[in-house]
């Protein structure tokens, strides 16, 4: 079997309406776009296998796999999306399930988490109900140093089940200090359920201090990997790693007998990948994240539910889903959402207003995770960032007031400014 053709087909599937516009506006339309993979062998079988973003160099692609077999790809460490295609195809040529080609089974259904960026309270508690909804445990998302994450967490606790916890990822950015009185207050929550990248990566006296203090697990994923073996985190995470990668994390998870977790981003077909890895890698224990809930849409004919915070592995050939070519035509070079004129909005208690333009895809970004990384470097006044000051942020348009908005769109032209409002 030879590797004869390789489509790339542009996808833009819609997003679940509730909050699309916060996701266009905090991220862009990097992750809404997403990549079809479509790689054909002389045997005619086809593989599935998907990217975010704008998708790649085609040509590349073709020149590196064509007239390869995809058996020369398995443990490849260079291309997750490719990683997909191969083993769906090699599955579909042996008649298995892709985990078969990768390791013995521990687990046919795989826990999940849903995932969500930084929003204001209310707005979190509606990503609680609807996580809830799709039959999700567990959220997590991005704490944002422009926001109050003791409001936040207030605020989906109320809307919470009893079950339900919140995942929350502090981006490896800030110090023991700042972070243990944040810990402390977020552990009276009962829907606190861990803790990811509390502070610097490299800054094991801290990680070492907040274990001993926190009865809550403290995962690392921006961490090196001795920390593992030096066991300064309670659990890893692997983040969008081709299946060599992954496998080696795994194994190095299970030596150290450490919980693992992995994270990537797509749609079904990355979800079904996802499900197969999991099956088979023995601490991979952790509630894995995939966002796969984001889109209303896609492009398989299978889906996968969740169901009491697992999906299923699937059983067939392969991945086990199949390409939907209709819905494919449909999503193909459909136009992300409309993200319109907007302002960041960031309102201090006892402090300034502060108004700021937001461009979330700048040339050469890489990374729009956080509200303060995202101005540009521009000075913003008021309280240092900390994750729990009293701050209301808020994208901001001209609905409710269209004077006052054109009035501080025009008055932001060259840069934030602030003033004193009630």
């Amino acid at each position: 079997m030879r590797i004869t053709d390789i489509e790339v087909h542009l996808i833009c599937p819609p997003y679940c309406d509730f909050n699309a516009l916060q996701l266009a506006r905090y991220h862009g339309a990097w992750i809404q776009r997403r990549a079809i993979y479509v790689v054909h062998t002389d045997d005619g079988l086809e593989g599935l296998g998907e990217s975010i973003g704008h998708g790649p160099d085609v040509d590349v692609l073709r020149e590196k796999y064509i007239a390869t077999s995809p058996f020369d790809w398995l443990n490849d460490e260079s291309n997750l999306a490719m990683n997909m295609a191969c083993y769906d195809l090699m599955g579909k040529k042996l008649g298995l399930p892709a985990w078969k080609l990768i390791g013995p089974q521990y687990r046919a259904w795989i826990p999940v988490a849903a995932w969500t960026v930084a929003q204001q309270p209310q707005a979190m508690a509606e990503e609680v109900r609807q996580a809830a909804a799709k039959g999700y445990h567990w959220i997590k998302y991005h704490v944002d140093e422009m926001q109050d994450v003791i409001a936040q967490t207030e605020a989906m606790q109320q809307a919470a089940a009893p079950y339900f916890k919140v995942h929350y990822d502090f981006n490896a950015n800030s110090n023991y200090y700042t972070m243990r009185p944040i810990l402390n207050e977020l552990l009276k929550f009962p829907i606190a359920g861990r803790f990811e990248d509390v502070v610097l990566g490299t800054d094991e006296d801290a990680y070492r201090m907040l274990r001993e203090q926190c009865p809550l697990p403290i995962i690392g994923h921006h961490v090196p990997r001795e920390a593992m073996s030096k066991r300064y985190v309670d659990g890893t995470m692997a983040g969008h790693a081709p299946i060599g990668n992954a496998v080696k994390d795994a194994a190095v998870a299970e030596r150290m007998n450490m919980p693992l977790m992995y994270q990537q981003t797509g749609g079904t077909i990355n979800q079904a990948f996802l499900a197969h890895e999991v099956a088979v890698f023995k601490m991979a224990r952790i509630d894995h994240v995939n966002g796969c809930h984001l889109w209303s849409d896609d492009v398989v004919k299978e889906k996968m539910p969740v169901v009491d915070g697992s999906v299923a592995v699937p059983n067939g050939p392969g991945l086990g889903v199949e390409l939907d070519r209709e819905k494919l035509a449909r999503w193909t070079d459909t136009s992300p959402v409309d993200k319109g004129r907007f302002l960041i909005r960031i309102r201090s208690a006892g402090g300034p207003t502060a108004y700021v333009r937001h461009d979330p895809e700048p040339a050469g970004s890489a990374d729009n995770l956080r509200f303060h990384e995202r101005l540009h470097g521009q000075s913003i006044p008021g309280r240092p960032a900390s994750y729990a000051n009293p701050l209301t942020s808020e994208f901001w348009d001209a609905k409710k007031d269209p004077k006052h908005f054109e009035d501080l769109w025009q008055a932001t032209a060259d840069g934030p400014m602030w003033k004193e409002e009630r």
